[in-house]
């Protein structure tokens, strides 16, 4: 889909798309949801299409994911929509962040202090 719209936005409006990285390597945008996506080792897995095209150093596992995060892919159904927006921007230790696996929790943690929620949500 990616590919599509920005070709198209090329092709018709002169606008180049880049790619959304966080200091040059860990993305803004996920493909797949965040708790997959902290588990996709390059060495370990090895190229396979979403590496394709990346540089070596692109951030992968616990570095993959920006800690601004702009968009999440495969998030359909109200109910994991409605938990992932409880971890980022919930109370602290509200169930939905009780839940999570170490990692995911590490990551969850990462975001809300870079977006500085708790100061938000007292």
């Amino acid at each position: 889909e990616e590919m599509t719209t920005s070709k198209c936005l090329e092709q018709y409006l002169n606008v180049s798309a880049e790619p959304m990285l966080e200091d040059g390597k860990r993305e803004y945008v996920t493909v797949d949801p965040y708790g997959n996506m902290l588990t996709w080792n390059r060495t370990e897995q090895g190229e396979w299409w979403y590496w394709l095209n990346k540089p070596a150093d692109r951030g992968q596992m616990e570095d993959c994911c920006a800690s601004r995060p702009m968009g999440f892919h495969k998030y359909k159904q109200v109910g994991p929509v409605n938990s992932m927006n409880q971890q980022f921007y919930g109370r602290p230790g509200n169930i939905h962040l009780r839940n999570l696996k170490e990692r995911d929790s590490r990551y969850v943690t990462k975001v809300r202090k870079a977006m500085e929620i708790e100061k938000y949500t007292l």
